[in-house]
C-alpha cells in the first residue's frame, strides 16, 4: 500500500544524497583551485628569483661589485632548487618551452657566474658581461611567460568553478522545487481536498467521506473520520429522539387534558340518549348522534396527530400541503394555545412544502412552544407563509442565519418561506448568537433542557435549507425558514391562484 510517510522519506533521503554529493563536488573542487593556486605561488617564487637575479646582474655590471654577484649565484641556484623541487607544477602550464632546455639555460648562466667569479681580475669583464645578459634575459621571458600562463590558467579555473557551482545550485534549487510540487501533490491536494469534503459537516450534513486515494495515511484518517461521522450521526439521531420524546411528554399531557372535553360531550350525548331514547323527538335525538360523531371524530384527529408524531418512522422528503401539516400542529399545542387570542394564519391553501412529515412538525412545535413562552396572555402568535422563485426570498440583512439554501446549477427550484412570528418578549444580539447552541437555554432550571433550537437548526440543514432569527423591541421575535422544493409545484401553485383570480 502505498504510503505518504515512505515517498516522503525517499524523497528528503535523495535530496540529502544529492547535496552530499554536491557538498563533495564542491570540496574537491576547492582542492583543485587549492592546488592552482599552490602552482601559482610556485611560478610567481621562480620568477621572482628571476627578477631578483636580474637585478643584481644589472647592478653587478653597473657597479662591480662583489656582494651583487654573489646574490646573483644564490637566486640562480634558488630558481634551480624551485624548478627541481615542483617539475609537477611546470609540467602543468600549457608552455611549448622544455623544462630540460631551461634547467639546462640555468645550470650554464650559473656556470658563467661561476667562471666570472673566478676570473674576476683577469678576464674582461665586458667580454663576459655580453654572454651572461643575453641569456639572464631570456630566462626572464621564459619566467614572464610562465607567470602570464599560470594565471590565464588560474582565471580560467575561477569561471569554471563559479559556473559549476552556480550550475549544480541551479540544479539542486530545481530539485527541490520538483521534490517539494511532488511532496505538494501527495500531501497538500489530497488534504485540500479532504477539506472541502469536510466543509458540509461544518452544516451539519454527517454524510461518509469518499475514499478516493491510495495513499495509506489518507485512507486510515477517512476512515477514523467516516467512523467518527457515524458516531456522531448516532448520537444526533438519539437526541433528537430523546427532544421528540421529550416534546411528546409534554404534548401528550396536553392531550390528555384536551380528550377530557370531546369524551365527556360523548358520555353526556350517550346518557341522554339512553335516557331520552324512546320519548325524545326524533331532531334531538339526530342532534345527540350527530354531536357523538363530531366528538369521537375531534378525538379521533388528536389521537391520530398525537400518533403520526409520536411513531418511529424513516427520513423521507415528499411534498406535503402545509396547512395541513400546521392544522394538526395547532390541534396537538390546542391546550397551549386555548388562552391566548387567535392564531393569525396567512398560508396558501394549495402550497406544498418538501418536507419529511415527522421531522418538520417537530421544527413547528418547538418554534410554536418558543412564541407561546415568550409573552402572556395578550401574546399574538402570527404564521405565514409563501412560495418565491430565484432571489425573492432573501431574509433580511439584519437576520441572523443558519444554514444556507442550496440552489441548483439549473436552477430548477423555487422556495417555500415559513414565517411564525410572536409579539412576546425580545431577544438580545448576544443572545441571539447562542439560541441555537446545543443546551443553551434562558429559561429557569426545570423548564427547559436548550436543545429545542438546536434540533430545529438540524433539521433545517438536513431539509438543505436555512433559519433565521429577528428580535425587536415593540415588534417581537420572529423565525424565518426557507426550504427549497421541486420548480413544478411553484408552477401548479401560480396557475392555481391564477384560474382563482
Amino acid at each position: 500500500m502505498n504510503s505518504i510517510r515512505h515517498k516522503t522519506s525517499r524523497a528528503f533521503y535523495l535530496l540529502a544524497i544529492f547535496i552530499v554529493l554536491l557538498c563533495l563536488f564542491a570540496f574537491f573542487n576547492l582542492l583543485y583551485l587549492q592546488q592552482q593556486v599552490k602552482e601559482g605561488v610556485v611560478i610567481a617564487n621562480f620568477k621572482d628569483d628571476i627578477l631578483e637575479m636580474r637585478r643584481h646582474e644589472k647592478n653587478l655590471f653597473l657597479y662591480h661589485n662583489k656582494d651583487e654577484l654573489e646574490n646573483i649565484l644564490l637566486f640562480t641556484q634558488k630558481a634551480i632548487n624551485n624548478l627541481n623541487n615542483n617539475r609537477d607544477s611546470f609540467s602543468s602550464l600549457r608552455s611549448k618551452i622544455d623544462l630540460e632546455n631551461l634547467q639546462l639555460l640555468l645550470t650554464n648562466y650559473q656556470l658563467l657566474l661561476t667562471k666570472y667569479w673566478e676570473k674576476w681580475e683577469r678576464l674582461q669583464q665586458e667580454d663576459m658581461a655580453g654572454s651572461i645578459r643575453p641569456l639572464g634575459h631570456k630566462l626572464s621571458t621564459i619566467a614572464d611567460k610562465f607567470s602570464a600562463q599560470e594565471k590565464e590558467s588560474l582565471l580560467h579555473s575561477l569561471s569554471t568553478t563559479q559556473w559549476t557551482l552556480a550550475s549544480a545550485i541551479f540544479i539542486t534549487a530545481l530539485i527541490t522545487v520538483l521534490i517539494g510540487y511532488r511532496l505538494s501533490r501527495l500531501v497538500v491536494k489530497p488534504l485540500r481536498e479532504l477539506e472541502n469534503k469536510l466543509e458540509p459537516i461544518a452544516q451539519g450534513q454527517f454524510e461518509q467521506l469518499e475514499i478516493d486515494n491510495s495513499e495509506q495515511e489518507i485512507i486510515t484518517f477517512t476512515n477514523a473520520f467516516n467512523h467518527m461521522l457515524y458516531e456522531l450521526d448516532l448520537r444526533k439521531k438519539r437526541l433528537l429522539h430523546t427532544e421528540k420524546l421529550a416534546s411528546l411528554g409534554v404534548l401528550i399531557s396536553g392531550v390528555a387534558h384536551e380528550l377530557n372535553n370531546p369524551l365527556g360531550n360523548i358520555l353526556s350525548s350517550c346518557q341522554l340518549l339512553k335516557k331520552e331514547l324512546d320519548s325524545a323527538d326524533k331532531d334531538l335525538l339526530v342532534n345527540w348522534l350527530e354531536q357523538i360523531d363530531s366528538e369521537t371524530m375531534r378525538a379521533h384527529k388528536i389521537v391520530h396527530a398525537l400518533k403520526d408524531f409520536g411513531r418511529q418512522q424513516d427520513f423521507v422528503i415528499e411534498p406535503i400541503k402545509l396547512t395541513d401539516l400546521v392544522d394538526n400542529t395547532l390541534l396537538l399545542l390546542h391546550s397551549d394555545l386555548k388562552n391566548l387570542p387567535a392564531i393569525q394564519k396567512d398560508i396558501p391553501e394549495k402550497l406544498l412544502i418538501n418536507v419529511d412529515r415527522q421531522r418538520f412538525q417537530q421544527v413547528l412545535i418547538n418554534l410554536l412552544k418558543n412564541a407561546i413562552d415568550a409573552g402572556g396572555q395578550k401574546n399574538l402568535i402570527a404564521l405565514k407563509a409563501r412560495s418565491c422563485k430565484d432571489n425573492l426570498c432573501t431574509l433580511p440583512a439584519d437576520a441572523y442565519v443558519i444554514g444556507a439554501i442550496k440552489k441548483p446549477l439549473n436552477q430548477n427550484m423555487a422556495y417555500t418561506s415559513l414565517s411564525i412570528k410572536d409579539s412576546g418578549s425580545v431577544i438580545d444580539k448576544k443572545t441571539i448568537e447562542h439560541i441555537f447552541d446545543p443546551f443553551f437555554t434562558t429559561k429557569a432550571p426545570g423548564k427547559g433542557m436548550g436543545i429545542g433550537l438546536y434540533i430545529v437548526q438540524e433539521i433545517i440543514r438536513e431539509h438543505s435549507g436555512e433559519i433565521g432569527v429577528l428580535s425587536h423591541p415593540d415588534k417581537g421575535t420572529e423565525f424565518i425558514i426557507h426550504l427549497p422544493f421541486p420548480i413544478h409545484n411553484f408552477i401548479n401553485e401560480k396557475k392555481s391562484e391564477s384560474h382563482k383570480e
